[in-house]
């Protein structure tokens, strides 16, 4: 599933990464014998950070604008089994997911990166700032804290030029519903009737429709399986009165 962090969301992944890596490096410093335990500590806050980015992105289970739209009259709704095989079905789905999975594979090379450069850096810094001279506490901060921030750094880089690469994602919605009022799905709310950041492309021969959400210089598309296409183009131009829409010949 693709996932793009707003700008609020963005600034909270800095000002939490850089809140861990105060604790961890004070920790360090005045607490060294701890210092086996600290990449433990650094893996439990990432989980904890990305379980609630998932949360973020689930939000349409409670939110209210989800609760608005299901409060209006259920007109479609999908089956996954049909999704499944209309998916394997695509012969250009694969080529369209290649730059996702490249980020993908980027991120895990990432912390491949992480788990390799802990134990290597911070096996230096202990022997270093435990037989240096003058090695005061200001010394001390700054070596633990490069530790932490330079893959960081690394890691925040590759993710910024992997998101500006990405002008385009498409993200396939295994589960959706379409309502008088919207469209709930899996990491997707969308009310009708539609803004001018929306826009419609109907498949006949891949047997989709999709909305697309242009905001910022990128899109991302998300696509509604369904061998019913016709059925819900119709439901959408009725309900959803997009702006703008291209009909694949």
């Amino acid at each position: 599933m693709a996932y793009q962090f707003s700008r609020r969301q963005w600034v909270f992944s800095i000002a939490y990464g850089q809140t861990i890596i105060a604790i961890l490096t004070i920790v360090n410093v005045f607490y060294p014998q701890y210092l086996n335990y600290t990449f433990i500590v650094f893996i439990i806050g990432m989980v904890i950070f990305t379980a609630l980015m998932m949360k973020t992105q689930l939000k349409h289970i409670t939110g209210k604008e989800a609760k608005e739209i299901k409060s209006g009259r259920r007109l479609f709704k999908s089956k996954s089994d049909e999704i499944k095989d209309l998916q394997l079905k695509d012969p250009k789905l694969v080529q369209e997911l290649k730059p996702m999975l490249k980020t993908t594979m980027l991120s895990f090379l990432s912390l491949i990166v992480l788990l390799a450069w802990y134990p290597m850096y911070f096996g230096w810094a202990r022997g270093f700032v435990s037989t240096a001279e003058n090695a005061d506490v200001a010394t001390k901060i700054a070596v633990f804290l490069a530790g932490y921030e330079i893959p960081y750094a690394i890691m925040m880089t590759i993710n910024t030029f992997t998101r500006r690469r990405m002008k385009e994602t498409v993200q396939v919605i295994m589960n959706y519903e379409v309502y008088d009022k919207g469209v709930i799905g899996t990491g997707l709310v969308v009310n009708f009737p539609l803004d001018e950041n929306y826009s419609i492309r109907i498949s006949p021969a891949r047997k989709f429709v999709e909305v697309i959400k242009s905001e910022r210089g990128s899109s991302i598309r998300y696509r509604l399986y369904t061998r019913s296409y016709e059925r819900l183009w119709d439901i959408i131009k009725r309900y959803g009165n997009p702006q703008k829409y291209e009909y694949e010949k």
